[in-house]
């Protein structure tokens, strides 16, 4: 996207882009050159790692048009019906990972790291969990999955919060709300 069309990808509520494919600035490599005399690739100025790490504007960083697709069911599979309550309830499972190791996945000291992660794994359905801005404010864990066949918005603290995390969490809540997902 360039130009007038750059904004587009910022006002969608979920964007994917494809890395070394994908690209959104204001002005290109060339007006760049022109204005500053620095030369930078398409990828650098604004391709899939600098809007799905950096800035932001990008939800979901595919490697490919088929994993872009695959994003893009997900998402779409998220959706709710036109009525967002009752929303569907499926049949609940267990997880795959092992919930007899939560103890383990949560250290003893408070103050030894973790991943996050390996506690979402243990506790949801099918340890399904689809992460929303996966590259960006990644102290934030963001993403959809079910618990007892039912959906849910996770946000779980994954370390310091920077500003980042926090506009990326506020975007997702934004996102349950509007589909009506608690």
């Amino acid at each position: 996207c360039t130009a007038g069309g750059a904004y587009v990808p910022a006002m969608s509520d979920e964007a994917v882009i494809v890395r070394n494919q994908g690209t959104i600035f204001l002005g290109g490599p060339p007006l760049v050159k022109a204005a500053t005399g620095e030369v930078v690739t398409a990828e650098e100025l604004g391709g899939g790692e600098v809007h799905s790490r950096t800035s932001g504007v990008t939800d979901h960083l595919a490697e490919d048009d088929a994993h872009a697709l695959r994003i893009v069911r997900n998402i779409v599979a998220t959706l709710p019906d036109r009525a967002p309550l009752p929303w569907s309830v499926e049949p609940a499972e267990e997880p795959k990972v092992d919930p007899a190791g939560l103890y383990g996945a949560v250290p003893v000291d408070s103050r030894t790291p973790y991943d996050v992660r390996e506690v979402i794994a243990r506790v949801v359905d099918g340890s399904r969990f689809q992460e929303f801005k996966a590259e960006y404010g990644q102290t934030l864990i963001t993403g959809f999955a079910r618990i007892h066949g039912h959906p849910v918005g996770i946000v779980a603290n994954n370390g310091i919060l920077f500003s980042e995390s926090a506009q990326k969490g506020a975007h997702f809540i934004e996102l349950c709300d509007q589909r009506g997902i608690p």
